[in-house]
């Protein structure tokens, strides 16, 4: 049995990385790695700083929930007074036209909470005198810490050494009765003259609830309580009191805007969620491009490349130009000009019997009736249309010529 040739081998070695990639390309409808420049913890994120079960919890424990994509000040004209806006831990903070807007809607009876980002916790509401910032040097210090049994030495000290702004993971105290305690993982603190502390790390507020007309603000120094790591640490409980601190959530928004209008979209914008399944099938569709264009499908093709031609079918080409052209002085020019450098009349200018004498001699003709043919030949080719028919007669004869002039090989018919 023949062994298939090499280049066969690779081909089909070729065929199956293709099929490896398609298959690779496919499972990205339902699951698609976290990467790129848009923010990854928000409610869409399944990593271990989204949101994504809490949002989850959200819409279980509550009537409904639902995301919100569209700018702020177009959502709040569809949320009624009695509704619940969650915005933790944005990847920008409202401008001041938006925290105008939404202060006037919490008056009139909204109820918005608000949760610090980690990478950049300071935001202010000058309104309400409310302010988030990081912790200094003296509150690191007298924070207390949630140590780890990991996190000790032999003689019990603590061997995690924290920069100026990383997060500590503190022994917070809380106002929920079901949750009097828990693991609070912050940077920085809540500022309010008039709040009702919620959450507290020593002598520091982490999260504050503040009336405002008829509606309530809720402030939070930390949004990592909101994130799926905490969800799984047992954090649910603690996440959804300050939830309903603001309020019982009958309808809940959980806001994307300030995500999405607050990180870079130069690479992102083509695997952000809402473009994601377009990206796949133009990479699907490329792909299969590739792939076929790479592989032959079916028998080979027959060549369309014509053999050569030789110098008699060239001949007859150029034979059928000139007569569809229906003028022969080119052809007939071009034939005299050729006959007249054979003979060398130039070189016998005056002389012209001593090339004319031999060729009349083996024509049984007259030199002179040669020589007036010839002068009318080249006469008739100057001019500016010759028929084809006065043209083959003069080709015809001055063949003859041409062959006369040729000593030993002129044969008499």
């Amino acid at each position: 049995m023949n062994q298939p040739s090499r280049k066969k081998r690779e081909r089909r070695n070729a065929g199956w990385f293709w099929l490896a990639a398609l298959c690779i390309l496919l499972p990205l409808h339902l699951w698609f790695p976290e990467f790129g420049t848009g923010a990854l913890d928000d409610s869409y994120s399944s990593s271990a700083s989204g949101k994504k079960a809490f949002y989850l919890l959200l819409d279980q424990e509550s009537y409904h929930a639902e995301r919100n994509r569209t700018p702020l000040s177009v959502l709040l004209q569809s949320l009624d007074y009695g509704d619940t806006l969650c915005i933790l831990g944005p990847a920008r903070y409202p401008s001041p036209l938006e925290w105008s807007a939404l202060l006037a809607w919490v008056e009139e009876g909204g109820k918005l909470v608000i949760s610090a980002n980690p990478d950049h916790p300071q935001f202010k509401i000058e309104a309400l005198e409310i302010s988030v910032a990081y912790l200094d040097e003296v509150e690191r210090d007298n924070i207390p810490i949630a140590q780890k049994e990991e996190d000790k030495d032999e003689t019990g000290l603590s061997l995690v050494l924290e920069s100026e702004h990383d997060l500590l993971e503190t022994q917070a105290t809380t106002v929920f009765p079901d949750a009097p305690s828990l693991v609070w993982d912050t940077n920085a603190r809540v500022t309010s003259p008039s709040g009702q502390a919620l959450i507290t790390a020593g002598e520091t507020q982490q999260a504050i609830r503040q009336t405002y007309g008829l509606g309530t603000i809720v402030v939070s120094a930390s949004s990592e309580i909101f994130s799926n790591q905490s969800m799984v640490d047992g954090g649910s409980v603690p996440a959804y009191r300050l939830i309903e601190a603001a309020g019982h959530p009958d309808y809940l928004v959980v806001d994307e805007s300030l995500n999405a209008s607050g990180t870079s979209k130069v690479v992102a914008l083509l695997i952000d969620p809402t473009f994601r399944p377009l990206t796949i099938q133009l990479l699907i569709t490329l792909l299969i491009f590739g792939w076929w264009k790479s592989n032959r499908f079916g028998p080979i093709l027959s060549s369309h490349i014509l053999p050569r031609h030789n110098i008699v079918s060239h001949t007859d080409n150029v034979g059928n130009l000139h007569y569809k052209k229906g003028n022969g002085r080119a052809l007939l020019f071009s034939y005299i000009k050729q006959l007249f450098s054979e003979l060398n009349l130039r070189h016998f200018r005056g002389e012209e019997h001593r090339v004319l004498d031999p060729i009349a001699r083996r024509l049984q003709e007259d030199p002179q009736q040669i020589k007036t043919f010839l002068k009318q030949a080249a006469q008739i080719a100057k001019t500016k249309k010759v028929n084809r028919h006065q043209m083959g007669d003069l080709i015809r004869k001055l063949s003859k010529i041409r062959q006369a002039a040729l000593p030993g090989k002129y044969q008499k018919k």
